[in-house]
């Protein structure tokens, strides 16, 4: 069993801690890696494409390039088949094997009425195509798994942090309080004694107390 501290004893497996953590840096990277790729890659073929024209553009790439081409076949009201291919104006001296390529691979037929047209123009660069939902789907997934493996793998460490604070917050001395300077009500009598002396009982306690009482 893996103590509290997420270090196991000899012999022991990985604790869980360990193991949220490692499945946290994977998440992370996947997560890096895929959005990376689905952000910024050209998607020159929308989710809708047939088999043929994916089939097509798989062809054609390789000759014109990534992201330098794109392909639709439509079929007509007779039952031909028109393959547009879109080229690049700066890949334009490939058309001739582009549409050598195209028309074996899709099996064109004239005389069925079947028609290839090869278009070019100039390509707008830095703007990558956009993921469907699919893809959206799959970033926040890992999105989500990355973020449950990183609490599963800071939670402990939190929790440690958040006790020991509140430990030392409790532990506090508390300062106590100063008790109050006591002054004596009357001083001695001090120089005046003599004068006190000479009076009679009743005049010399009186008198004793005002000076006693004035010295203090």
């Amino acid at each position: 069993m893996a103590s509290r501290s997420g270090k196991g004893k000899p012999g022991a497996g990985p604790s869980s801690r360990a193991l949220a953590m490692a499945a946290f840096v994977i998440a992370l990277g996947l997560l890096a890696w895929r959005g990376s790729t689905l952000l910024t890659a050209d998607h020159p073929l929308p989710a809708s494409a047939t088999p043929l024209e994916v089939s097509l553009m798989n062809l054609v790439d390789p000759v014109a390039g990534p992201g330098n081409a794109r392909i639709s076949v439509t079929t007509t009201a007779t039952g031909g088949r028109t393959v547009l291919v879109l080229l690049d104006a700066a890949e334009a001296a490939q058309a001739s094997m582009i549409e050598s390529l195209v028309t074996t691979a899709a099996r064109l037929d004239v005389a069925s009425g079947d028609l290839l047209v090869i278009q070019t123009a100039p390509f707008a660069r830095g703007a990558p195509g956009r993921p469907d939902a699919e893809a959206y789907g799959e970033l926040a997934l890992l999105a989500l798994l990355a973020g449950l493996a990183g609490w599963l793998g800071f939670a402990h460490e939190w929790t440690r942090k958040s006790r020991e604070w509140s430990g030392n917050t409790l532990k506090r001395p508390r300062k106590r309080p100063r008790a109050p300077s006591q002054r004596p009500l009357c001083a001695p009598f001090g120089p005046c004694q003599s004068l006190v002396m000479s009076l009679t009982s009743p005049a010399r306690i009186r008198l004793a107390r005002l000076i006693s009482c004035a010295a203090g």
